[in-house]
């Protein structure tokens, strides 16, 4: 496997016959424009970034940008010719009139990587071409080459049909698109809106629960596009849907049909807008372990606040036998959440429980597509036991007066979940030591 890039190009002025539009500096999506690329580049590995700019106007300036976080600490320049080097360097470059989905550098470095050819991009398929070409443009946003050829794309640029000519070639190493994978211009304001809602579309994960998929996002998304562009950080959102899980666990633990479903609107109301400080940190490159935490903590410390309440709210009415399941439950909850939170904290070095690959909850598992009715069961019945359909459902249960079903469900998922992580547990017990051992 041949190294990857850590120089990257944004070819930008003019290109193709044309002004590049949206202007470097135009707000896309709650980001500066150039450094919305730069950041894709930077995050696809590029530690350097060169706007590499050959239009008849003054280049912008960019020195307001090269110390924000979003970079990594890759470098970023503005220059009026091509940066100098072995030819055979591999260059990421991007051109700056499209706007496309964020994965489309780190998938066409990862072509690159495992290929000799002389170009790398991601492509559809023949047989999706017709369709992409009609949806989501060519997919031509974004290429790896070697910096001979990045060179003569650059000088080719400005020319009308420069750039697809100098990225002519006939050995090419592609990567399938991303899940809701696009690439499309947006040459004028109401195509850069229509390529915003795009974008913002893409934040969708492929790993994504039954619920999140039929109702949450579509509440989500638009909340994520409504704030996109005012100071809310996603850190501020998941405090906010922790709150809310709280408050809703409060108002359960009063008694009472009414609080119980004013409680359990509360609490999935939260897990509902949950998914926008994910969405918020995609769209702007707002990652960090402590949001990754944070977002961990919150989703189960909440669901503690609510399984309580109900235990309250049950006591209250007299049904004692719950107080002691809840117990129970809960006590099994704590234990496997523990272990998880020591695993990813020493072995898988994350915030995020999905990176544990064997807990039935990784993005791998998640995405896989079985067959066969047996093997589709067994990739489904994880899904709902994800926390978006967990809450839909008990929220049902609450309208129509049932407590107590909702708790012997989560009582009943926390216990099995509990037995068959620690199955997995010590099937895995081998490589986690291993792991502890090397770190």
């Amino acid at each position: 496997m041949r190294p990857g890039p850590t120089e990257g190009w944004i070819l930008a002025g003019s290109l193709d016959g044309a002004e590049s539009r949206p202007e470097l500096r135009e707000d896309v999506c709650g980001m500066p424009y150039v450094l919305r690329i730069a950041a894709d580049l930077a995050h696809a590995g590029a530690k350097k970034v060169f706007v590499v700019w050959s239009g008849s106007s003054p280049a912008p300036s960019v020195d307001d940008l090269t110390t924000d976080v979003r970079l990594k600490g890759a470098a970023l320049a503005v220059v009026a010719h091509p940066p100098a080097g072995n030819a055979s360097d591999p260059i990421l470059v991007a051109r700056a009139d499209r706007i496309y989905h964020r994965d489309l550098p780190k998938l066409s470095v990862a072509a690159w990587k495992g290929s000799t050819a002389q170009l790398a991009r991601v492509s559809a398929s023949a047989a999706d071409a017709e369709q992409m070409t009609a949806m989501q443009g060519d997919y031509d946003a974004i290429v790896v080459t070697d910096r001979g050829r990045a060179t003569a794309m650059s000088t080719a640029a400005p020319r009308a049909g420069g750039l697809a000519a100098a990225t002519s070639t006939s050995t090419i190493a592609t990567s399938p698109p991303p899940y809701l994978g696009f690439s499309i211009p947006a040459a004028d304001r109401p195509a850069l809106r229509r390529a915003e809602k795009r974008l913002v579309w893409s934040l969708r994960k492929q790993a994504q629960g039954i619920a999140a998929y039929w109702i949450n996002r579509h509440i989500s998304l638009p909340v994520t596009r409504a704030i996109m562009r005012t100071s809310i950080l996603p850190n501020h959102v998941t405090v906010f849907c922790f709150l809310l899980a709280v408050a809703g666990g409060i108002v359960i633990a009063q008694g009472g049909y009414l609080a119980g479903v004013i409680g359990m609107a509360l609490v999935n109301l939260g897990s509902i807008l949950d998914g926008v400080d994910g969405e918020s940190a995609r769209l702007k490159y707002r990652f960090s372990n402590i949001g990754a935490w944070l977002d961990t903590l919150a989703d189960d410390f909440g669901n503690v606040a609510y399984v309580t309440g109900i235990a309250i709210n049950l006591h209250k009415a007299g049904v004692t036998w719950t107080t002691p399941l809840a117990i129970t439950a809960l006590a099994c909850f704590a234990l496997t959440q523990s272990t998880q939170y020591f695993l990813i904290t020493k072995v898988y070095k994350s915030g995020d429980l999905a990176a544990i690959p064997w807990a039935f909850q990784s993005n791998e598992f998640l995405t896989s597509r079985p067959e066969g009715f047996v093997a589709w069961v067994k990739a489904t019945l994880p899904k709902t036991l994800k926390r978006d359909f967990a809450l839909t459902m008990f929220v049902v249960f609450a309208l129509i007066g049932r407590l107590d079903f909702i708790l012997v469900v989560f009582s009943a998922g926390a216990i099995v979940f509990f037995v068959v992580f620690l199955i997995q547990l010590l099937r895995n017990l081998g490589s986690v030591r291993a792991q502890l051992k090397g770190r």
